[in-house]
């Protein structure tokens, strides 16, 4: 049987393979002081969402390898807590850590 002869055109990508990424909008996501004092400030005044899109926005623009090498957790926690399709129900011992980086 004969060898299919595959094509060598390459094809064209239909979701692009670039981000906007969110600290090119708000450059205080890089001053972890600020980001600590604004979801120390949503959660005393119980402002979920705020806390949670302060986190994303954070945990986005942040390398996900270096957190997890200073929080000493998986990578793929920090993804399942940006995942739009699965819950945003971080445990406090999650939350611990990842105010324990921000003080850092």
């Amino acid at each position: 049987m004969a060898k299919k002869k595959t094509s060598k055109k390459l094809k064209e990508s239909s979701k692009p393979t670039y981000r906007e990424y969110v600290a090119d909008i708000f450059p205080d996501l890089a001053d972890k002081r600020k980001v600590r004092e604004v979801l120390i400030e949503a959660l005393t005044e119980n402002d979920l969402e705020t806390f949670q899109d302060v986190l994303i926005a954070y945990l986005r623009t942040s390398s996900k390898l270096t957190l997890a090498r200073n929080m000493k957790m998986g990578r793929s926690t920090l993804y399942d807590l940006m995942d739009p399709n699965k819950p945003f129900n971080p445990t406090l011992e999650t939350l611990g850590k990842i105010f324990q980086d921000l003080a850092a």
